[in-house]
């Protein structure tokens, strides 16, 4: 007796079934599709292509060390204090390497790599390079080719302004055209743009310019918390002082008849804002407080 044979299945039932199976395929398609725009979409896109707040590596706290077990001898005496050069592309060249030191060593602790700016230094007047033609003085920095452009004259004129604070006085002028170049390597610069860009409701850009300035003083006296353990002339009781010299000189050097405009006079701020912030710098050493001043501290 032959075996039945089982009729091949007929035409539609074949297509049921494979409409079946494309529809769950369709399903799992579906559901990856809004998982991944739930992860990846473009509202999380944006956010990612937000620049990042304002940020620098946290500081480095230090352990303290296990008690000797054996008798500690008697500490040799401290080194004595550097003093600065007389010369101010000397004490440029001083200032340089010492900020490549601290600030190398701080932005190892992050994600950001300090490259040194490109340094240029002049007598008297120069022209603009940043973005304008036109004769300039003082010192500046240019975000743009990160160059840090020093007038020695300028430097001349805040040691003998006052003498028993120029050597603070021209550290300080120095090292904040360099916060300014920090700000640029960090991202906070962008950051800023991106705020005046888009109109921030922040106070307005002459609020952000202010903010800017004081950021870059609180960043040289973070500087300053460090380089006052070797240099004899960076004092925490001479700021006030300091600072009087270096704002009246630029005023000063302002109302000079026929001289190139200064495009960073260090006059941005009252005193008092300039004082408080380069103080929160210097006594605590970590630029991470500065970032107050985007936080609604600095009125």
């Amino acid at each position: 007796m032959s075996e039945a044979s089982v009729p091949p299945p007929s035409g539609k039932g074949l297509l049921l079934r494979l409409l079946r199976s494309l529809a769950w395929l369709l399903m799992i398609v579906a559901i990856i599709l809004v998982a991944l725009y739930l992860a990846f979409g473009p509202a999380h896109l944006i956010d990612r292509l937000k620049p990042p707040p304002p940020a620098f590596p946290a500081t480095v706290v230090e352990t303290p060390q296990a008690p000797a077990t054996s008798p500690v001898p008697a500490a040799s005496p401290a080194p004595a204090l550097m003093q600065a050069p007389a010369d101010s592309q000397e004490l440029v060249a001083l200032l340089m390497d010492s900020v490549e030191d601290i600030w190398g060593e701080f932005l190892a602790r992050g994600d950001y790599v300090f490259k040194k700016p490109k340094l240029v230094t002049y007598r008297g007047q120069a022209q603009y390079p940043c973005k304008d033609a036109g004769a300039t003085s003082g010192l500046f920095y240019c975000p743009r080719d990160m160059s840090l452009h020093l007038d020695l004259d300028y430097l001349d004129g805040l040691q003998k302004g006052a003498p028993e604070v120029g050597d603070f006085s021209r550290s300080y002028a120095v090292t904040h055209e360099v916060a300014h170049h920090m700000l640029n390597l960090v991202g906070i610069n962008t950051w800023i743009k991106d705020f005046e860009d888009a109109g921030s409701e922040s106070g307005g850009p002459e609020r952000l310019q202010l903010a800017q300035e004081l950021l870059a003083d609180c960043l040289a006296g973070s500087w300053a918390s460090y380089a006052q353990r070797k240099y004899g002339w960076v004092k925490p009781a001479d700021v006030e002082a300091m600072l009087n010299a270096v704002i009246t000189y630029g005023e000063e050097q302002a109302k000079v008849p026929g001289k190139a405009a200064m495009r960073d006079p260090l006059t941005h701020g009252s005193l008092e804002q300039r004082k408080e912030w380069l103080h929160t710098g210097f006594e605590s050493g970590d630029p991470q407080r500065c970032m107050q001043l985007f936080t609604g501290a600095a009125q």
